[in-house]
């Protein structure tokens, strides 16, 4: 059977893993590289997507979209894709897989609908490294068994419904578990190496919370290069909960306390290799 042609804007760490799988299930994977940085271009290269050059050419060819750029790029994306739409008769279904708030998803909805496109919305579960094996895509909307039915023996598939905002709200959910157990860790280790005693509270917390301790080790070293994206997603699911009238307390106070280490200046050029390395670098703060 023909597989579809894909198309991924952009291949970034998540992007880059998602077509390696998909190259390796023989779809032909295309991007527009025209613009994009050296490291974009480099990912391309090294995934062996296709460089179709720019966005129109890409438009021109794909039969799925997939949109992995990040929250706040993703409606620029999008509206960038409707204006070559409107220049070609091909009719790819577009797929948006960024955090986005329900709100945006609705507004991207809105934006390919008026020209009659098919609409998924999605987010993605887990970081790059966990592709495919231990990661998701949640998706929702009318149109999500279109992606379903193509991806469901590559990757591991959540169905959040029809609603087309449901998958962004599950992301948002289930990002506050795990990034407000961040923001609480490094609100403590503030503290700490206020008080100078960060070494010997980190290593009681590994001796008397063992398990969670673990957990952290999952997500703790990525923040100093995802912590600006934190705040971001924080700060969409804090508007999220205010726009229903349900509580945001934890939200807002996990966005603003990810805000506070990232203009402190001590993840800056970090690339640390756990937890316990990551939270000595509080230490710049006493």
């Amino acid at each position: 059977m023909q597989r579809p042609v894909i198309a991924l804007l952009f291949p970034g760490d998540m992007g880059t893993q998602i077509a390696k799988e998909l190259i390796k299930h023989q779809f032909k994977v295309i991007t527009a590289g025209e613009g994009r940085s050296p490291r974009t271009l480099q990912n391309i290269k090294n995934a062996g997507i296709e460089d179709a050059g720019s966005l129109q050419h890409v438009v021109n060819q794909a039969e799925m979209i997939l949109s992995l750029t990040s929250p706040e790029g993703s409606l620029i994306i999008a509206e960038q894709v409707v204006s070559c739409l409107k220049n070609t008769d091909n009719r790819p279904v577009y797929v948006d897989l960024n955090s986005n708030t329900p709100a945006a998803a609705l507004a991207i909805e809105a934006l390919f609908s008026a020209i009659d496109i098919q609409f998924i919305n999605g987010a993605v579960m887990g970081a790059s490294k966990d592709i495919p094996d231990h990661a998701a895509l949640v998706v929702s909307g009318m149109y999500r068994h279109l992606l379903i039915d193509l991806f469901s023996t590559l990757f591991t598939i959540k169905d959040a419904g029809e609603k087309t905002e449901a998958a962004s709200a599950y992301k948002l959910l289930f990002s506050m578990v795990n990034k407000g157990m961040n923001a609480l860790f490094f609100e403590t280790m503030t503290a700490a190496a206020h008080f100078g005693i960060l070494d010997e509270l980190n290593e009681s917390l590994q001796v008397f919370i063992p398990g969670t301790y673990q957990d952290l080790t999952k997500t703790t070293p990525t923040y100093p290069q995802h912590i600006f994206r934190r705040i971001d997603e924080m700060k969409g699911l804090t508007e999220m909960l205010n726009s229903e009238n349900l509580p945001s307390v934890m939200a807002s106070g996990t966005a603003e306390t990810f805000e506070r280490v990232y203009q402190s200046g001590i993840f800056k050029d970090e690339h640390f290799e756990g937890v316990v390395e990551t939270f000595q670098s509080f230490k710049k703060l006493k």
